[in-house]
């Protein structure tokens, strides 16, 4: 009989067995990479002692700044040996503060103490902590940390990190409000007269210490306003941190038919916070008052007699108008620069819309030739004083001289010479 032969198609013995330690590797690496990137708990292996912390419970979560926060952490020796004098530490960072920490382990119930011990955790036992702290009512949203060590007499020593979401509640208010006429400096009277584009501008400002998200800032106008938007009546802003502001302007028209009194431009707020479980909406109503404004011309000019002359008496008559809609009160006006003697000053008084009055000055120009002055017209009207400046030109002629006087001295100069003549018998 032939031998048989046998043959097998598996792996050898031996490559079997390395093959099993590298898979046994692989596992343990695994393993410590799962224990350790745990956000929620972290295991120390000292000798027999196995010490693993769990967190079991942040309440509220997120924080709330100004209130009271709960962490509950489960201490566990999962080990076969108890472990000795465990020293708890709090490392206090901001913006918790810590109160107190209560477990079944303490003698009274309630610790005070920031660094504590715990004689003993028995194998495969927990003791569970409950760590109390006040949340700074200063506190803006963020993320934030805790940290607490844990040693022991068995070698034990590590710190771990808790991270804690703080959210607060944003508060929206508009500060620096006030209306810009379009063709007026940069200053805010918060006064308009019909008819007149002007700005809104204001700044909306988170003053809570929260995020606020989707903030919209929205004119609320209605249809019997006499103001118009001219522009988009919404302002969007995605997110506006806490301590945050931003500047926005409208565009607006004040209505000719507008009358005269104080109105209000509604404005309206409208967000969230940043986990949308708060919903802002508040109003806000900007005054405005509507006046009216005089506006002082010069409706004539003459003079009387009409060439004023060197020497001699002249009037000149100013005949005042108000062309605005408002009325002009205290009107009066003067003359500077005149080169002569007399009255340079005129008051007038009140001049309300469409009226005119003559402003008169009495006086002797005392030189000939071209003469130039300055007209000043001073008045209020319901935005103030005004002032109206105007330079005026005019002649002034020599003095006459008359003919009366050279005609009878010519005939007084002929007589006598006709009566020389005559005694001289050449006549």
């Amino acid at each position: 009989m032939l031998p048989m032969k046998l043959t097998f198609s598996g792996k050898a013995p031996e490559a079997m067995k390395k093959e099993n330690r590298g898979l046994n590797f692989v596992t343990a690496i695994l393993l410590i990479a799962v224990l350790l990137t745990s956000p929620a708990s972290a295991v120390i292996v000292s000798g027999d002692t196995h010490l693993q912390v769990e967190v079991s419970e942040i309440t509220p979560n997120p924080a709330r700044p100004g209130e009271d926060l709960l962490i509950t952490v489960n201490i566990e020796n999962t080990g076969d040996e108890p472990a000795e004098n465990v020293k708890i530490g709090i490392e206090e960072l901001y913006p918790f503060i810590f109160k107190y920490s209560t477990s079944d382990v303490y003698g009274s119930g309630t610790n005070t103490e920031r660094t504590f011990l715990i004689e003993q955790i028995r194998q495969r036992s927990k003791v569970q902590v409950d760590f109390h702290f006040r949340v700074s009512p200063e506190a803006k949203s963020g993320d934030y940390q805790l940290e607490f060590t844990i040693k022991d007499d068995g070698g034990t020593s590590f710190s771990k990190r808790i991270p804690i979401r703080v959210e607060g509640n944003p508060d929206l208010v508009l500060t620096d409000t006030g209306v810009f006429p379009v063709n007026a400096e940069n200053s805010s009277s918060g006064a308009l007269v019909p008819g007149e584009e002007f700005y809104l501008r204001t700044t909306v400002k988170n003053a809570g210490n929260g995020d606020a998200k989707n903030v919209r800032v929205i004119l609320d106008l209605n249809g019997s306003s006499p103001v118009i938007s001219l522009q988009d009546n919404v302002r969007f802003f995605e997110n506006l941190s806490a301590g945050s502001s931003e500047n926005l302007s409208f565009k607006l028209l004040l209505g000719s038919n507008a009358g005269v009194q104080p109105y209000k431009i509604p404005l309206r707020i409208t967000a969230s916070n940043e986990a949308e479980t708060l919903q802002i909406d508040k109003s806000q109503e900007i005054g405005v008052n509507v006046l009216n404004r005089a506006k002082i011309n010069i409706a004539s000019l003459k003079f009387d007699p009409e060439m004023p002359e060197k020497g001699q008496q002249a009037s000149m008559i100013l005949r005042l108008e108000n062309v605005g809609d408002g009325e002009a009160r205290f009107v009066k006006a003067r003359l500077e620069g005149l080169d002569g003697d007399g009255n340079t000053y005129a008051f007038i008084g009140k001049l309300k819309k469409d009226d005119d009055a003559p402003a008169v000055f009495i006086f002797i120009p005392e030189k000939a030739g071209e003469q130039e002055v300055t007209l000043l017209v001073e008045y209020e009207d319901d935005f103030g004083a005004h002032q109206l400046s105007e330079n005026l030109t005019f002649d002034v002629i020599r003095t006459k001289t008359s003919i009366v006087p050279i005609v009878l001295g010519a005939v007084i100069v002929l007589a006598a010479a006709g009566f020389y003549l005559k005694k001289k018998g050449k006549i």
